[in-house]
């Protein structure tokens, strides 16, 4: 069928790509637009960049939501423009390298070699804008949020958050279709993580991998990430065996057990505690996506230097 756009709100789209079940994204304001994330390689970024020139001529700024290669490695197509993201370039660099090297020969064992080559050939683009906390980004009648979380499904997670049509960009914080992917994360952390993201009640939230869902979609998803993390714990304190934890997982037994082995990596587990409940609405001058700093987004040039 091929990657096809999704109008989720009044200027604000998702790019349902066939490549990993990807979930881009585009906001549009008055003055600028944001691309959320650029694809698996230079020449999906390319289709990626066209079908936003379809959509709109405004000149565009691009956010990380985290450094996994499916997520970036796109952007080259994009030419100079500011980026944002929660880690910084070094970070990104070094782990697109590995990442290049990692999944060209997972391509290659799956008979995939045009795939294997086009993402060895994407030349990297690191961010050049860091986001600490949160910021607000000034598009021009409509402001976006840019929220570091975490860690959570990696150490430099970052989600989107468009108050006025009540959309949240979650990247892979979020998935649906597929269990959330372990191999990087935070096991204990991450449903404490994104609890808050959930707080202000979005409309429609848009996982990394998968179609869009909605706020009640997005709190089961939670709840069973916290139950990983129970689970996990009660290995740790030897309560439960491994076995008796994949057994009664929300999720498939490999996710499971690769939970727990990440678990065992990092840290003892902290005391369990409950998920909260969902709080009182709150209006939008109490709402959690404030942000402290708001950017105008047309001051944010980037020159040949990235300056």
């Amino acid at each position: 069928m091929g990657d096809r756009w999704m109008e989720l709100a009044d200027r604000v789209w998702v790019r349902r790509c066939e490549e990993l079940d990807l979930s881009l994204g585009l906001v549009v304001g008055d003055d600028c637009c944001l691309v959320v994330d650029t694809g698996v390689d230079a020449e999906h970024g390319h289709d990626f960049a066209t079908s936003i020139r379809e959509l709109t001529p405004l000149p565009w700024q691009i956010a990380y939501t985290h450094d996994h290669f499916d997520h970036w490695f796109g952007t080259s197509a994009f030419g100079e423009s500011a980026i944002w993201a929660a880690a910084d370039g070094a970070r990104y660099i070094g782990a697109g390298d590995a990442q290049r090297k990692t999944w060209a020969a997972k391509y290659r064992r799956e008979g995939r070699e045009e795939a294997a080559r086009r993402i060895e050939r994407s030349r990297l683009v690191p961010p050049n804008r860091r986001v600490a906390g949160s910021i607000g980004l000034n598009l021009g009648g409509r402001t976006v949020v840019l929220r570091q979380v975490g860690p959570a499904h990696s150490d430099n997670d970052m989600a989107v958050e468009v108050p006025d049509a009540g959309v949240l960009f979650a990247g892979d914080l979020l998935e649906n279709g597929a269990p959330p992917a372990y191999g990087d994360a935070f096991p204990y952390h991450w449903p404490q993580a994104v609890e808050p993201l959930l707080s202000w009640r979005p409309k429609a939230v848009v996982p990394g991998h998968g179609d869009p869902a909605d706020y009640r979609w997005a709190r089961s998803r939670v709840r069973d990430m916290a139950e990983v993390a129970r689970l996990c714990g009660e290995v740790a304190r030897g309560l439960i065996s491994a076995d008796e934890a994949a057994e009664n997982a929300p999720f498939d037994s490999e996710t499971m057990r690769t939970a727990i082995e990440r678990g065992r990596l990092l840290s003892s587990p902290p005391l369990p505690s409950p998920v909260p409940e969902p709080p009182a609405r709150a209006d939008s001058a109490q709402a959690p996506w404030a942000p402290v700093h708001v950017y105008d987004a047309t001051d944010c040039i980037v020159d040949a230097d990235g300056e």
